[in-house]
């Protein structure tokens, strides 16, 4: 327990009594519940949740069963590979690509508590957390605060206070961590690593920098969906965003994460690679450490990437030949009547160029 941390950490067993009431009273709550248990009634799964007393409970029942209802009911099937590169009592930080708000971290929650019997921690920015019952259902699930904005100074202090949580977690609790590649989803479909990220993780460690990522564990994980429920919202945001600097709505981001958990997806799959060596977080001689580990993650997340026919049909569209027999009429009929929602050509194409972009970096 590290008190200097209450301000971005998640709940201590000691506050999940608390806050299982508040998700009780949730207005929402019945709903919610009609989904993940149709055939218990309001009562007696608010019972349930009040009897829970430790996060390990509330995951091990609400939210394992939650990922098993959405993924029955809003995708054709979730695979997933590379369990065996992972040690028995070792801890990770998983950097992953990022084009769901929430599933992508929950899905290997979900994965890690099925075969390991534990789950990670999972970085998220501040800008999730407006409405109060969603702070305290992630905090319940693990939940990293990761503050944005400020001053430049300020923004640097929380990124070291950040990157000093994650290496005490990994180094010393022996725990688990999620996080993504870059700040915010690859509403392009383009997945790259942001240096600043991997700067940030080693900001706080003790040693030189190199050996502070290595003792962190580094793992790339790629995870990948056949369709993405919110990619006519990524294309408007992209569209709009051409002209300066995107302000989303009121909502925005709370409507990012329902669509994204409620809407068809088809075939997902997440991919765990092999963690980081020294020799592979190694730089050559003259290049930066940084800038080194990103692509590193790049080429490795990439050659996670489970490409899906809705990737190749998009390639098709676009005028590639390069996809052919990868693909049928009918994902290519659904493609165009999902583009067909947007009302400039230039939203329908940014929409294509998104699904097609992993193939393209793949050649």
């Amino acid at each position: 327990m590290f008190s200097e941390f209450d301000d971005i950490r998640p709940y201590y067993d000691s506050e999940v009594p608390e806050a299982m009431g508040k998700i009780a009273e949730w207005d929402l709550f019945p709903q919610v519940v009609r989904f993940i248990y149709p055939d218990m009634d309001t009562a007696e799964a608010r019972r349930r949740l009040l009897a829970v007393t430790t996060v390990r409970e509330f995951q091990s029942t609400f939210m394992v069963d939650a990922i098993k209802r959405i993924v029955s009911e809003t995708t054709d099937g979730f695979t997933y590979e590379g369990l065996n590169n992972l040690r028995r009592g070792v801890p990770y930080l998983f950097v992953s690509n990022h084009r769901d708000i929430t599933l992508d971290a929950f899905l290997l929650q979900y994965v890690l508590h099925e075969h390991r019997g534990e789950t990670s921690h999972i970085v998220f920015g501040q800008n999730l957390l407006a409405m109060p019952i969603i702070e305290v259902l992630f905090r319940c699930n693990k939940l990293i605060r990761m503050e944005r904005g400020g001053s430049p100074r300020a923004f640097y202090k929380s990124l070291q206070h950040l990157s000093t949580y994650l290496n005490r977690l990994v180094t010393e609790e022996r725990q688990s961590v999620w996080i993504a590649q870059k700040n915010g989803r690859a509403k392009d479909g383009v997945d790259t690593t942001a240096p600043a990220i991997v700067k940030m993780l080693a900001l706080g460690g003790e040693g030189d920098p190199l050996t502070v990522l290595e003792r962190l564990h580094i793992v790339p994980m790629s995870i990948s969906y056949e369709w993405d429920p919110c990619d006519t919202m990524k294309a408007t945001e992209l569209y709009l965003s051409r002209g300066g600097e995107y302000h989303k709505a009121a909502g925005e981001d709370l409507r990012s994460v329902v669509t994204g958990i409620m809407g068809p997806k088809g075939k997902i799959h997440l991919e765990i690679g092999r963690p980081l060596s020294r020799r592979d977080l190694q730089p050559a001689e003259g290049k930066d450490l940084f800038e080194h580990v990103a692509e590193v993650l790049d080429r490795r997340i990439l050659d996670g990437y489970r490409l899906m026919p809705t990737n190749y049909a998009a390639c098709s569209m676009l005028g590639s030949r390069t996809a052919s027999g990868r693909f049928t009429q009918r994902t290519v009929n659904a493609l165009k009547a999902r583009a067909e929602l947007l009302p400039e050509a230039d939203m329908r194409r940014l929409l294509l160029e998104a699904y097609a972009a992993p193939v393209l970096r793949s050649r």
